[in-house]
Order: C-alpha cells, then sequence, then structure tokens
C-alpha cells in the first residue's frame, strides 16, 4: 500500500489501512550483505596500492557497502572491475 491519507478513506477502512501500515514495522530489513565477497577498507587499499584514504574516497566507485553505520565494505567483484579498468577516476 503506498502512502495513505488516512482523513480521506472513508471511515470504515481507516482500521484495515492502519493494520497494514503497522504490518510493515513488522516486515525484518534485508540482512547487510557479509560473506567471503566483501572486502574491508584495508583489504582494499593493499589491492590498489592507496592508502585508506583513497579507498573512503573513492567508495562509490569501488563498490562500498555500508554494512552498518561505522563499517564499509566493498563487493570483490566492483573492485575487480575497477583494477581491470584502471585507477583514473
Amino acid at each position: 500500500m503506498p502512502n495513505v491519507d488516512l482523513d480521506a478513506l472513508p471511515i470504515e477502512r481507516v482500521p484495515a489501512a492502519i493494520a497494514q501500515l503497522a504490518a510493515r514495522l513488522l516486515i525484518t530489513p534485508a540482512p547487510a550483505p557479509t560473506g567471503p565477497d566483501l572486502l574491508t577498507v584495508e583489504e582494499v587499499a593493499q589491492l590498489l596500492k592507496v592508502g585508506p584514504r583513497y579507498v573512503y574516497r573513492h567508495q562509490k566507485v569501488l563498490g562500498g557497502v555500508r554494512v552498518s553505520d561505522r563499517k564499509l565494505r566493498f563487493r570483490r567483484s566492483v573492485v575487480r572491475r575497477y583494477l581491470k579498468g584502471g585507477k583514473d577516476e
């Protein structure tokens, strides 16, 4: 159900709309990606022979994925593709 304006609904449909909205809150989000396909900032820096600061600055191009507020990981496949294409970004 997209955004619902409860004021625009007939009064008899409000409880059902509220129940649907509440059900959305109970759905657990997909877990953050983990596993051997993800590399740390330090691992990416070693592969690229650069410092961690470079990796943080280029996180979008390198496939950076936030797995928590303080953890950043990189998809190995994107880093490999970046290596094949050069570092002139």
